[in-house]
């Protein structure tokens, strides 16, 4: 049996070679998670220019979406749109230019072009608009795609930070396209009455939830573009979406009422085309 100092030494010497062979071990560094953007370049194209979604990954379908929007430079074949709407009795006059209104266009051809669903179908693709108020005039400012998971049918957000406001900039409205024609699907849905009442949305901490009061938001309108049909604009009243909105809440959901002028939940609005200028 070894003395007690020996013990000891041989104790030290044989920590010392273990620690020196730990030292030796090399592991192979973690790779990192492809980043959203490449994820979705890695889908490919359904078309040239016209990516693939996927409606598991929300956080590549933004990436991706806000990629093709920031790429619309050629506007010769946009006209500058102007909303003209009232909200609790206040009249606004909201202006998309030329780029706004190429984007939501963009964004509409995107959607379209998704495989997989039917010859009515479409892969629905929502957007935030912002924009900038000066009394009754407001000038969109720029459209922002948040992260989504989508179906042939609905639609839903992931919580994320869609980054910071500039100055004086607000939430102003939404889009998202819908399948089938005007007709048919030219309107708000249960689901689009639902967001409104329990939606959040995040812009580096302002904003929050849509139903309550933020001096961020100052929500005038929301549009519905089917595939087959153009801009169908709804005032964004919040009085009279709250009453349809306890009035869906049971059997009875009178959706049309929104576009049906004499009923008590109208809020259709007229955009006009603007002939020249930006």
């Amino acid at each position: 049996m070894l003395s007690t100092p020996a013990t000891a030494v041989t104790l030290y010497l044989s920590s010392a070679v273990v620690l020196s062979g730990a030292f030796a071990i090399r592991t192979d560094p973690v790779t990192d998670p492809i980043r959203p953007l490449e994820r979705a370049h890695a889908r490919g194209d359904v078309a040239p220019g016209i990516p693939l979604l996927d409606p598991a990954d929300p956080m590549a379908n933004q990436a991706v979406l806000m990629e093709s929007i920031a790429a619309v430079d050629d506007v010769s074949a946009c006209r500058g749109r102007t909303i003209a709407l009232a909200t609790g009795g206040r009249l606004s006059r909201v202006r998309f230019d030329r780029r706004t209104v190429c984007q939501l266009g963009r964004l509409k051809q995107i959607s379209v072009a998704q495989p997989g669903f039917g010859a009515r179908g479409l892969a629905e693709v929502a957007a935030f608009v912002l924009g900038r108020r000066h009394k009754g005039d407001v000038t969109v400012t720029r459209i922002v795609v948040p992260p989504f998971r989508f179906t042939g049918a609905t639609l839903s957000f992931v919580p994320a930070d869609l980054g910071p406001l500039a100055a004086d900039e607000q939430l102003i409205g939404t889009y998202h396209t819908h399948p089938d024609d005007d007709w048919h699907q030219g309107l708000l849905s249960r689901v689009d009455l639902g967001f409104m009442s329990t939606g959040h949305v995040d812009f580096h901490g302002r904003v929050g939830w849509l139903a309550s009061q933020s001096d961020a938001l100052d929500w005038l309108f929301d549009i519905v573009e089917p595939r087959n049909g153009d801009w169908n604009v709804f005032a964004h009243d919040r009085e009279i979406i709250e009453q349809l909105t306890a009035q869906c809440a049971g059997r009875d959901c009178p959706l049309d009422a929104l576009r049906l002028p004499g009923t008590d939940y109208y809020l259709l609005a007229r955009y006009y085309e603007e002939r020249s200028g930006l």
